[in-house]
């Protein structure tokens, strides 16, 4: 039965599936800590779109995340490190996709960055970093992180304004992990859109629902994307999708577009097959929590990572974890959840560690450490 009182946020149609079960998944935010369970999510009948309703429960939910919001805690650093999930080597996200960006020829030597949710700058700081012939401009909220940003060479304003009523046009225009959180992306990337210069571009970041089921249980995130999802969003704004790429970072979609419309618009999502996906998914978490409850409590208990999945399943099995692993050397000795980040080789013999993973990935990190005397634990397929 779908929902008629709300609108898709992609295609408008008011034909939103609600997804069994989801409900009684506790839920995490996306600065990783954990959130009550109590959330609804649904998938579009007409486009396959995975969205939640900002309604009035949604928008008290994230208006209590963002009093308290700490992006990175877990390392007190300004990016994100993204690993290589067979090497394990870390690197700033914002440094491999300002790498990509400027090495794939199709930006102007020099130009104006309007980052959008631009925070404490790392996509500008790693911007500055790598050319000296960019002027740097940031959109938020507040000015709260002004001071940050203003420590960033070539930095030159914050705006706290809708973007609209910006005065100017910018050479490219950067969301990376910021679409996701718009109460209305439709309507905000229409905006945007106005802001870009005709030869610019608009590129954004986010989480890929395809490789990373976790991303369902971020409960500050309305949106969750696949590329297909993605590029028709953007299309629906008026945009024309210039590439779409899943390999410049792990599990995640990065999206070129340029402002001028083009037809036809990219394909969608085929809606059956996306809940029925989606259905899996939940169902998977579901059985993940289960598995991990059912193998603590056999020796010492301790979960890979320190980040948004790993912090979820945490906070669904309570104090039965012991403590984190971690091979980000910026979290090495901090406390996540008050509990210690280890190193691989830090992990205590005989004791398990839960690899709160899609199999894929935690199959890889599970040959690769094989040689600790630990024993993974890895949750089943369904």
């Amino acid at each position: 039965m779908s929902s008629p009182q709300h609108s898709c946020q992609a295609c408008g149609a008011a034909v939103l599936h609600p997804i069994k079960g989801f409900p009684d998944l506790p839920r995490v935010t996306s600065d990783s800590k954990p959130f009550r369970s109590g959330g609804r999510l649904f998938v579009c009948e007409r486009c396959g779109t995975i969205q939640k309703i900002a309604d009035s429960q949604w928008l008290r939910e994230i208006g209590e995340i963002y009093r308290d919001y700490e992006m990175y805690h877990q390392s007190a650093a300004n990016d994100q490190a993204v690993f290589d999930p067979v090497s394990g080597l870390p690197r700033g996200r914002c440094e491999v996709l300002v790498q990509r960006l400027l090495g794939s020829g199709i930006l102007p030597r020099a130009g104006a960055l309007l980052d959008v949710g631009a925070g404490s700058g790392a996509m500008l700081a790693a911007f500055s970093a790598a050319s000296r012939d960019w002027k740097l401009f940031g959109l938020d909220l507040d000015d709260r992180k002004e001071p940050a940003l203003r420590a960033i060479p070539r930095f030159e304003r914050l705006f706290t304004v809708r973007p609209e009523q910006l005065s100017q046009q910018f050479d490219l225009i950067t969301l990376i992990h910021s679409l996701e959180h718009f109460t209305d992306p439709l309507s905000m990337l229409r905006r945007l859109r106005e802001r870009i210069s005709p030869a610019g571009r608009l590129f954004m970041q986010v989480n890929n629902v395809d490789q990373t089921p976790f991303d369902l249980v971020v409960a500050d995130h309305l949106c969750h994307f696949t590329p297909r999802s993605l590029a028709y969003l953007v299309a629906s704004a008026g945009l024309s999708v210039e590439a779409v790429r899943t390999d410049w970072i792990n599990k995640e979609i990065s999206l070129l577009a340029l402002p001028q419309p083009k037809a036809p618009a990219p394909a969608y999502d085929e809606p059956v097959q996306a809940i029925s996906r989606i259905e899996g998914d939940v169902a998977w978490l579901q059985s993940m929590l289960k598995h991990a409850g059912e193998t603590a409590g056999r020796g010492p208990f301790g979960i890979f990572g320190t980040s948004v999945a790993a912090t979820w399943l945490a906070s669904g099995l309570g104090h039965a974890v012991e403590f984190f692993v971690d091979e980000d050397p910026a979290r090495d000795g901090r406390l996540h959840l008050g509990l210690p980040i280890l190193r691989p080789a830090q992990v205590p013999p005989g004791a398990v560690v839960y690899l709160a993973f899609v199999p894929e990935v935690s199959g890889a990190i599970s040959r690769r450490l094989a040689g600790l005397p630990v024993r993974f634990a890895v949750a089943p397929r369904t």
